[in-house]
């Protein structure tokens, strides 16, 4: 079900007790950008991951949110008899359209990620039209506490218009009662005099109403202040929208104090449902978090780093205290990313993607029980696909979870509480980190040697293959790249470690750092400080440890490439000799490379004096840097 600023106020009480039903939730989310991981490297800690989200992630924003609520009933007497006494699923799913309100909410949008939302069919005319607010802790505090003050102060002012009724002095046309009255500018007199005429002429008649329209908001508060003078005691007045949007003045008969009292009971109602809708969808976050129950996503670090951000608070710039945010609001989440990385699921599950985790699991050894719609006219079906819709993909993951879990003959009735699903709780899967690729919420990751991976940079002629030749004589290697020509290094038999520095063989163009001595780089570089730009990591496809003796955004002489620098491609990993860069076949040069260029660098390293350790040394103009990104 679609769920809008138009049927919101609706369908909350609906979608609450949905919540308070279910089993366990699953979600998902599509965003107007993807932070990028362009600064993240294979052997980066999970800290050092958060740190670099948090430092360097635009102000995107979720625009569609996704929630499907699983329920899960022990199976009554006929379903025992038919289906083995498999318990009975059922689900109801909500697709939010969230759309911030007000002038003062600046976000950001990524083209390609705009763009893929429009190619898979996005409704962005609903989005900006209909779209539901949100608003994060402070804001609704702010909300909630500025309507609470303009209620009371209202209600006081009924209440002192009743004990004033009961004076017999009439107020005295003309006659200054507040020393903040305003000045009637001559310019704007013969409006107001026009009005109080039209008010007399109004209690002459037997009108029900006087609508004071084509006024701006000055000219409103003159009148007001000019009805309150004048008129207090003979008529009531209100604010009232044309049809036009404008709005006006609709002044009436005086009402009795009970009158009053009645007719700003309404507006109060009016006025709360206003600010529920403001609120929005943090309204059914903030259920979520008060359900404390086990939420399930794929791939869903950005998810919940957007999550937190957007409907609860300011994401804290300490690791720890993020998890402890984390913990507070989600005490129960499961990565079905990482939940594919367990051996035995691996085997029959080749690609984590969810599409094809879901043909994965709709085959033997795995088993997805029936869901049944408790909504049967707002239901998914994945004969009818709604990709990237989220909505459909958070029913997709539902599913997605039920068969991967099926491999573990899991307790669908007491999940959290299963002892194989245990090892995945609160673990939330990183992509792109080689040996320790999750944040555990629950406590410390694991730490990990990093005596067997070694840092390189070499010609940006050289293939996989080519580096695997130079580390052959210490077994097999895994390369991870970082662009075309800087990569990790890793070796299978870590015993070897010790010789590398030593023995490998020498190339024109090649260097190999270990990683102390690359983490060492890091933290030498000016100003460096952990997790931010260009200094929790040595930069792609740069000497290492070597300063450039130009800017960063202008390549020396002999080694222009063509490409803007940052820029990745992709290699896949593997420790074969055929392996082939991305898109590239292994014989086939790059279309970037200036062979000249090359040559004339390669000249360059042939005076270089080995130093031993894998340390060259290049004689170079000394340089002040400008920023800290300027490797």
């Amino acid at each position: 079900m679609d769920i809008t600023k138009q049927n919101f106020l609706e369908q909350l009480p609906s979608i609450r007790e949905a919540i308070q039903n279910a089993t366990f939730f699953a979600m998902d989310c599509e965003f107007t950008g993807l932070a990028s991981d362009r600064t993240i490297f294979p052997f980066d800690t999970p800290e050092e991951v958060y740190l670099k989200m948090v430092e360097n992630s635009p102000p995107y924003i979720i625009v569609q949110f996704g929630l499907c609520a699983f329920r899960v009933e022990p199976p009554g007497e006929e379903e025992e008899e038919k289906k083995d006494g498999q318990p009975r699923v059922s689900y109801q799913c909500y697709n939010f359209y969230c759309y911030p309100k007000g002038r003062t909410n600046v976000f950001s949008c990524q083209g390609e990620s705009m763009r893929f939302l429009a190619d898979n069919g996005f409704d962005f005319n609903r989005l900006f039209r209909e779209g539901l607010s949100y608003a994060n802790e402070t804001e609704e505090q702010r909300y909630r506490a500025d309507l609470k003050d303009r209620q009371a102060t209202r209600a006081a002012n009924i209440l002192a218009a009743a004990e004033s009724d009961l004076t017999e002095e009439e107020p005295k046309v003309g006659e200054v009662n507040d020393v903040n009255m305003i000045p009637v500018p001559p310019e704007h007199q013969q409006q107001v005099d026009d009005t109080a005429a039209s008010i007399e002429e109004f209690l002459q008649s037997d009108r029900q109403e006087l609508i004071v329209g084509s006024c701006n908001a000055f000219q409103r508060k003159l009148i007001y202040q000019m009805i309150e003078q004048r008129y207090q005691r003979k008529v009531s007045t209100s604010t009232v929208s044309l049809e036009n949007n404008q709005k006006a003045i609709k002044v009436e008969r005086k009402r009795s104090t009970e009158e009053e009292q009645a007719l700003d009971e309404q507006r109060r109602t009016r006025e709360n449902d206003d600010l529920e809708t403001n609120v929005g969808l943090s309204l059914v976050l903030q259920e979520l978090a008060k359900a404390r129950k086990l939420i399930i996503g794929h791939n869903m670090l950005l998810d919940l780093f957007y999550v937190l951000r957007q409907f609860f608070k300011p994401l804290p710039a300490d690791y720890q205290e993020f998890k402890k945010l984390t913990k507070e609001y989600f005490p129960l989440l499961l990565d079905t990313k990482y939940l594919c990385t367990n051996a035995e699921i691996k085997v029959n599950v080749n690609s984590s993607v969810l599409a094809h985790v879901y043909d994965a699991v709709s085959k033997a050894p795995f088993s997805i029980p029936t869901v049944h719609p408790e909504l049967p006219d707002y239901q998914y079906s994945v004969d009818d696909e709604k990709k990237h819709e989220a909505g459909y993909d958070a029913y997709l993951t539902g599913l997605c979870f039920l068969g991967l879990v099926s491999k573990f003959k899991a307790n669908l009735l007491q999940l959290p509480k299963d002892p194989n699903l245990k090892h995945y709780l609160n673990r939330i899967f990183i992509t792109r980190l080689t040996d320790v690729n999750y944040i555990y919420l629950n406590g410390k990751e694991p730490t990990q040697t990093r005596e067997h991976i070694f840092y390189a940079t070499f010609p940006e002629t050289w293939r996989t293959g080519d580096i695997q030749n130079k580390f052959k004589p210490f077994g097999p290697v895994h390369v991870s790249w970082l662009d075309n020509t800087s990569a990790f290094v890793a070796l299978h038999n870590r015993s070897a470690a010790s010789s590398v520095l030593k023995m490998i063989g020498y190339h024109s163009g090649f260097k190999v750092y270990n990683f102390a001595q690359f983490t060492q780089m890091k933290l030498q570089r000016p100003g460096a400080k952990r997790g931010r730009n260009g200094s929790s990591s040595a930069g792609p496809g740069e000497d290492a440890g070597v300063r450039s003796a130009q800017p960063v955004n202008q390549r020396p002489s002999g080694e222009e490439k063509g490409q803007k620098e940052g820029q990745k491609i992709e290699r896949p990993q593997t420790i074969t000799t055929a392996a082939k860069r991305k898109g590239m076949d292994e014989a086939t040069p790059p279309t970037m490379a200036d062979k000249d260029a090359t040559a004339a660098k390669d000249d360059e390293h042939d005076n270089d004096e080995d130093n031993g350790g894998g340390w060259r040394t290049v004689k170079k103009a000394r340089k002040t840097f400008t920023d800290n990104n300027d490797w």
